[in-house]
């Protein structure tokens, strides 16, 4: 998967490699070049020297009285006087061979007397430097060359063309020095190789250097993913370890729901039974018992199986909540005698703990849409919880109005001993309950809050809390405006 140190190894083996390459090849060519200048100028001092020696005396020769014939050429008087004279200039130079041209390119004098009387190229760099009137040079490698000296072979050399200017500044005729350059060459060569030596190594070293780097960093690198991989390869299996343990947990809870709802069904028949019968008995509808002990044990079990119908029907109800079963029956509700029931079933019980009970409903309150029992239930459970928690001399208040988006605002607000902002959200759980229950209160399940919150957002609508600890609590629902039906239902067609 990792091929950092495989590409860095190629890419940078071969970009040191060419940038070597290309700083030898820069470095060679300009030492040549600097090579070729130097015995040009080198040169030029010599073809000066060369015209002042020659040109005074044989310049018309040369510019007009030369034969083109090279075998007379060879055989003129001139020819040789020029050859003393260019030997005599040039001993101990490292010229090796000079001719002299006339500007038609004839060769009239050259070192090597077998080349005279041939014709320069028109197009070569004889013709550049009478064109510019300035010298002209090139660098060969030749094999066998004739000169002054005799014959060489496998020689480096400069080859220069330097014009001879007459006194108005024309080119009158051609020099052409031929100089030996093969010990320069095998310097640069010399040097050549060593600044080839010298990249190696630098090179060498600092390859290593980016090497060992990156290595390391491939190190890190590979150990960091495999790190990485091993971490989310730990979560993956975390998660599906949860996803299991989710699913597990929602079959586990929706098996408990089934159970509940089963075990409600089969509790309730018997205890409707035990309520009935105790309260036949309480009331000795069919005789005198006897004992009026017995008459308060009816009271009593009468009593405590209402109580705990009313918890199964509570555990029945939220069952079906979670489980996505319960459904809602709707009609037309009047709210407002709905509201005087629930508060009319909880007078007596507000008034054995001296609690006031109060009622407020707007003028214009509508009818309601959605279920009748679920409705009263919401009324109730909000009563009950809100006589729980308020003492003797406190005073509830069951309102009711429309919002300012035309929906429908209920709300329950006691005077009691108030909720704790942390536990605000809790005690909307199910089997949560707020701490500090009033004396002589009957204990709850917790069941209360969290089935009302269930049915009101059945109904589309939303349950808030707001209290304040020592000064009471309000319990408000706000339904949507699709809730509240101001408008006059269709009445039947008559016959």
């Amino acid at each position: 998967m990792f091929r950092l140190l495989r590409y860095f190894s190629l890419t940078s083996g071969l970009a040191l490699l060419g940038v070597g390459l290309i700083l030898v090849l820069v470095y060679r060519q300009t030492s040549l070049d600097a090579m070729v200048e130097t015995v040009e100028r080198e040169n030029v001092g010599l073809s000066r020297a060369l015209a002042n020696a020659i040109w005074p005396k044989f310049s018309e020769y040369i510019k007009t009285g030369a034969p083109e014939d090279s075998k007379a050429l060879r055989n003129r008087p001139e020819s040789n006087v020029i050859d003393l004279l260019t030997k005599k200039l040039t001993a101990g130079l490292n010229v090796v061979k000079v001719r002299l041209y006339r500007l038609d390119g004839l060769n009239v004098y050259s070192s090597d007397f077998s080349e005279m009387g041939r014709i320069a190229s028109r197009g070569s760099v004889f013709a550049e430097s009478i064109r510019d009137a300035r010298p002209a040079s090139k660098f060969e490698t030749v094999e066998t060359i004739t000169g002054i000296s005799g014959k060489r072979t496998n020689r480096r050399i400069v080859e220069s063309y330097l014009p001879v200017l007459g006194k108005d500044g024309t080119v009158e005729g051609v020099f052409e020095l031929y100089s030996d350059a093969t010990d320069r060459a095998e310097a640069i060569s010399q040097r050549v190789t060593f600044l080839s030596i010298g990249l190696v190594w630098a090179f060498g070293l600092l390859y290593w250097l980016l090497f060992a780097v990156v290595r390391r960093a491939d190190r890190i690198i590979k150990r960091q993913y495999y790190d990485l991989h091993q971490e989310v390869s730990d979560r993956l299996q975390a998660e599906s370890k949860l996803l299991n343990a989710l699913k597990e947990a929602e079959h586990a809870n929706t098996a408990k729901s089934q159970f509940l709802a089963h075990m409600s069904h089969e509790l309730r028949t018997p205890l409707n039974s035990i309520i009935g019968f105790a309260e036949i008995m309480a009331k000795e509808i069919f005789g005198k018992i006897g004992n009026k002990k017995y008459q308060e044990y009816a009271s009593d079990i009468h009593g405590s199986g209402s109580y705990l119908l009313n918890l199964i029907n509570e555990v029945l109800d939220v069952s079906k909540v979670e489980a996505g079963a319960m459904e809602i029956n709707e009609s037309y509700i009047n709210l407002k005698d709905a509201m005087r029931e629930c508060a009319a079933m909880m007078m007596e019980e507000a008034k054995k703990v001296d609690i006031n009970l109060n009622l407020e409903m707007a003028d214009n309150l509508p009818e309601f849409r959605g279920d009748p029992l679920r409705l009263k239930q919401i009324f109730l459970n909000l009563l009950s919880n809100a006589i729980k928690f308020t003492p003797a001399g406190g005073t509830i208040t069951l309102e009711a109005g429309l919002d300012g988006s035309g929906g429908i605002r209920i709300s329950v607000a006691d005077t009691g001993i108030g909720i704790s902002a942390k536990d605000l959200n809790r005690i909307l759980l199910p089997f949560e309950q707020a701490d500090g229950p009033m004396e002589n209160s009957v204990p709850g399940t917790g069941l209360g809050l969290a089935l009302t919150k269930s049915l009101t957002e059945l109904h589309g609508g939303e349950l808030s809390l707001t209290s304040d600890p020592g000064a009471g609590t309000t319990v408000t629902l706000h339904f949507p405006s699709d809730r509240a039906m101001t408008a006059q239902h269709e009445l039947p067609l008559g016959h």
